[in-house]
């Protein structure tokens, strides 16, 4: 099914889900994955190009790379103009639930992880955006386990919601990683729940914090009783110590929460997540 920009001022009857393909083999990776999170949202796939002009559907087809089986299913939208505000723009009028999109399909800016493209769109989504790195390639995906790191603040809960909807659709499991830096400040967000003091005698505080995290955790993200939730507490610095969990836990999504900043020194967890992470990574934007 082709679809111009006549179409976009429609409103949406179902769900969507948006990729924006570029034309390069990179851009590619994000289907698998966008094509599972369709399956379990019930939602439309959209795939989104932003060139110089509109191109003819065969041409369009060619342009993209996609072969018959990969399209099977989808909805394609052109826009002209800027890459990233016809994604966003297209997003928002149809209101996706989600963005599923490749970290950079040239070359990373430093120090982010990011393409030029793949940074504004996540700067101004008005949905959650799932990254996916060019290296993982086009192999099958299921999604069995989230990981949704935490740092206790309430700011941080915003990544639970989408989480937990995705883990009750695929029967996944919700596995809470809270990493304890030792000697890092303690964050000062009103209603933060910090770990135990005594990390290294967990006979003290720890059964009850982890009776309070979780209930809480529970109660914000609304999480039903049937999806499965762990709660794991790591030390280190945190990117490392996420990364290092989803590795070993061969886990499939990382959901984290970002308060919408991309400056020098700022979302140092974030990028080196991004930069780093082993599986895709989930990311819903809480306004600062």
């Amino acid at each position: 099914m082709m679809a111009d920009q006549s179409r976009r001022g429609q409103a949406a009857w179902a769900p969507t889900i948006v990729v924006p393909l570029d034309g390069s083999e990179h851009a590619l990776v994000a289907l698998p994955i966008a094509r599972v999170l369709a399956e379990l949202e019930k939602a439309s796939l959209h795939v989104v190009h932003v060139g110089k002009r509109v191109l003819p559907p065969q041409q369009l087809l060619r342009t993209l790379g996609l072969s018959p089986e990969q399209f099977r299913g989808s909805v394609i939208d052109q826009a002209i103009g800027s890459p990233a505000q016809g994604i966003v723009q297209l997003a928002r009028e149809w209101q996706s639930a989600l963005i599923v999109m490749c970290t950079y399909t040239a070359l990373p800016q430093p120090g982010v992880g990011l393409g030029r493209v793949a940074e504004e769109v996540l700067a101004t989504a008005p949905c959650p955006v799932v990254l996916v790195s060019p290296e993982r390639g086009l192999q099958p995906w299921a999604l069995r386990q989230i990981v949704v790191p935490h740092d206790g603040t309430p700011t941080t809960d915003a990544a639970i919601h989408p989480a937990v909807d995705l883990a009750e659709q695929a029967d996944a499991e919700l596995l809470v990683l809270h990493v304890a830096a030792p000697g890092a400040s303690l964050p000062t967000e009103p209603g933060t729940v910090t770990a135990p003091r005594y990390l290294d005698q967990p006979q003290h505080e720890w059964p009850s914090w982890v009776h309070e995290f979780v209930g809480r955790f529970r109660g914000l993200g609304h999480v039903p009783g049937a999806v499965p939730l762990h709660l794991f507490l790591a030390t280190g610095e945190p990117a490392d110590a996420i990364v290092r969990f989803v590795r070993d836990h061969q886990s499939d999504l990382i959901a984290l929460a970002w308060r919408g900043h991309l400056e020098e020194k700022r979302a140092a967890t974030l990028k080196a997540v991004i930069t780093a992470a082993p599986c895709p990574v989930m990311v819903t934007r809480v306004e600062a």
